[in-house]
C-alpha cells in the first residue's frame, strides 16, 4: 500500500512535536518500544504508522491522537529546528516574560519593510 500525503503529514507532525519536546528519535523510540529507524521511518513518510502505534506515540509526545488528524487535510509549512528550539525555550519562560519577548517579535516584524504584493506573485 502506497504512502499518502496524510502519512506525510502525520510522519512531519510526529517530527515537529518530537523537535518541541527536545527529544530525539532514539528517545521517542524508546518511550514507544520501538528502534529509532522505526521513528525515522515515520517521520520520513518511509513507512505506515498503525493506529495503534499512533496512539502509544501521542501518548509518548504527550498530546492526543487526533493532534497528528488535526490540519492533517492541509500541510502547513514545516517546522524548522530552530523554530521548534525558540517554541521549547519560549514555552520554558514564566508567563510575563512570555507576554514580553512576543510584544518584541511583533515589533520587530512590524518593523520590518513591506514587500509590495505583486512581488509575492512572482
Amino acid at each position: 500500500m502506497p504512502i499518502s500525503k496524510l502519512d506525510i503529514e502525520i510522519g512531519r507532525r510526529i517530527r515537529e512535536r518530537r523537535w518541541l519536546l527536545g527529544l530525539s528519535q532514539e528517545k521517542l523510540a524508546r518511550r514507544v518500544g520501538l528502534k529509532f529507524q522505526q521513528i525515522q521511518k515515520y517521520e520520513t513518510g518511509g513507512a505506515k504508522v498503525s493506529a495503534g502505534r499512533l496512539s502509544s506515540i501521542a501518548q509518548a509526545l504527550e498530546v492526543p491522537a487526533a493532534y497528528f488528524y488535526d490540519q492533517a487535510a492541509t500541510p502547513t509549512e514545516t517546522l524548522s529546528r530552530d523554530a521548534a528550539e525558540v517554541a521549547r525555550n519560549f514555552m520554558a519562560l514564566p508567563a510575563g516574560q512570555q507576554e514580553r519577548l512576543l510584544d518584541l517579535v511583533r515589533a520587530m516584524a512590524a518593523a520590518l519593510p513591506k514587500v509590495p504584493e505583486t512581488s509575492l506573485a512572482a
